[in-house]
């Protein structure tokens, strides 16, 4: 799996053109920015990190969070997210119809499989999982072909992602978590989602609300601590505000879900992309390695060789930029 086959290169260009309009039109209104405090630890100390695209990022003194501070307020986010529907109409019509198969392989059977392989070690109920931003569907539609629960509901607020759902003949709620009740969830999922959110506290808190007791929250998002993001600073193309405004790391991920109620049984980094889009910086000439001859030997000398087991080593190790952490509801 390259990034091209998951990202084509043109419609991101067209994408992306869209959202600089948008960033623009926001970024006219930044004296209405909010300071808000870690979206991990709630903690109103920090540090700066960097700026980049006009926003500026930050760093908890406490728990190493890096996040948007100050940062446009929910109302703002949301007339944002209204305002690049095109953008996402590229993505739903465009972007995923191409990539979906090789994203089906190579990510959504396997999350699938590996949902279930964590419930079943957890010994937890099957009566019914919900995903929460489910955007195209395709996971919704690989945990229901394993016929593991007896239920599948997705819950996902974008209009066109959920229509895009409901063709695929799953149950689709078209709203946020947040307005969402749902009764006798055993397994909550969501992917990717939790960077993108204004008060993730509050979406933790919603996900814990409609799980049952004992019940398993499923969750991904970046790491803030992994070889791309680290290695690469600003430069990592996973830092874009607004639509990515959190970056926790394995800890700090943690520490929000005790503050809401959850004990945190495993953390794990499946990420397959780092060693690659670092590589890509270096071939462009925007990142160098050349004071740094192990990381040169391993992404451009000896690449063919190297890479995939440097990439497994970093998953292996918690050192990979994506991240799933595996919580328990407490009562």
């Amino acid at each position: 799996m390259t990034e091209e086959e998951m990202r084509p290169e043109r419609y991101i260009r067209e994408k992306q053109e869209i959202h600089k309009n948008c960033t623009d039109e926001l970024l006219t209104r930044k004296e209405s920015f909010v300071f808000v405090p870690c979206p991990a630890c709630a903690r109103h100390e920090f540090s700066p990190a960097f700026a980049k695209g006009g926003f500026s990022f930050v760093t908890c003194a406490y728990c190493a969070t890096i996040y948007v501070n100050p940062r446009p307020t929910f109302q703002m986010l949301m007339e944002y997210q209204a305002a690049s529907h095109e953008a996402a109409r590229i993505w739903v019509e465009k972007i995923y119809p191409i990539s979906e198969p090789v994203r089906r392989e190579h990510i959504f059977k396997p999350r699938a499989m590996k949902v279930v392989d964590l419930v079943k070690k957890y010994h937890c109920g099957t009566t019914r999982i919900v995903d929460v931003g489910a955007g195209f569907g395709t996971f919704g539609e690989e945990i229901a072909n394993l016929r593991f629960f007896e239920e599948v509901i997705l819950v996902e607020s974008g209009a066109l992602c959920a229509e895009n759902c409901r063709r695929k003949g799953l149950t689709v709620i078209e709203a946020p978590i947040e307005e969402v009740e749902i009764d006798q969830v055993d397994i909550l999922t969501n992917f990717e989602l939790i960077e993108h959110l204004f008060d993730p506290k509050e979406f933790i808190l919603s996900c814990r609300r409609n799980l049952t007791r004992n019940g398993l929250l499923i969750i991904s998002t970046p790491n803030a601590k992994g070889f791309d993001m680290r290695t690469l600073g600003r430069l990592s193309g996973t830092y874009q505000a607004p639509l990515h405004i959190n970056y926790f790391h394995t800890g700090s991920l943690g520490l929000l879900l005790e503050n809401c109620g959850f004990e945190t049984v495993e953390v794990l980094t499946p990420g397959v992309l780092d060693a690659e889009l670092v590589r890509k910086k270096v071939l462009s000439n925007e990142f160098s390695v050349e004071d740094n001859p192990f990381l040169r030997s391993v992404l451009i000398d000896n690449w063919e060789e190297l890479g995939g087991h440097f990439q497994n080593f970093l998953a292996v190790n918690n050192l990979s930029s994506h991240m799933w952490a595996v919580a328990r509801r407490m009562d």
